[in-house]
């Protein structure tokens, strides 16, 4: 697999990723909350977050098949670390932290509401995703690797029995008469 353009790897690595989906949530809830004056910045938003979640995509990919093409070589894999599931509850509390915050204003209720159902939506997705990977990823693994590249011969070969049948005479004195 090509390694992605330095361009793909610096979009796509958490740092970038991270602040570009608040800044996205972000500016949902502005649009919510604030108003029609917000719809540039939202769609601003959702435009660059489509484009730094491709490019985190086949970042996210090229590692992968490193992993595994490492593994082949007999490396063994680093941990894995504890980024991702940490990185979801720290969303969580952050969340649950403002629900709390703003439990008291009336004023922006129906966006607060709105915000937490896209946001416990965005978590069963990504939990989703991520458990179905997972098993696509278990069911790979178990397929032996010559199968999976030579499915069929390219050229038609013959049964065991077709070729012994074809052999000349002096082919079969050497066998022993067969």
């Amino acid at each position: 697999m090509k390694q992605p353009s330095l361009k793909t790897r610096i979009i796509g690595s958490p740092p970038v990723v991270l602040p570009t989906v608040g800044f996205f949530l972000w500016s949902g809830y502005m649009l919510l909350t604030q108003g029609d004056d917000m719809w540039p910045m939202a769609i601003t938003a959702t435009l660059l977050v489509v484009w730094v979640m491709r490019a985190h995509e086949q970042r996210d990919a090229y590692l992968t098949w490193k992993r595994a093409w490492n593994a082949m070589a007999g490396q063994t894999p680093p941990q894995r670390k504890i980024v991702k599931p940490l990185t979801g509850i720290v969303g969580i509390i952050v969340v649950l932290l403002y629900v709390v915050a703003t439990l008291d204003r009336t004023d922006t209720q129906a966006a607060l509401s709105l915000s937490v159902v896209g946001v416990i939506g965005a978590c069963a997705i990504f939990a989703g995703r991520s458990l179905w990977r997972r098993l696509r990823r278990r069911r790979a693994a178990k397929a032996a690797f010559v199968t999976v590249c030579i499915r069929s011969p390219l050229l038609p070969v013959p049964t065991l029995q077709q070729a012994y049948a074809a052999l000349p005479a002096h082919c079969w004195v050497v066998l022993g008469g067969r």
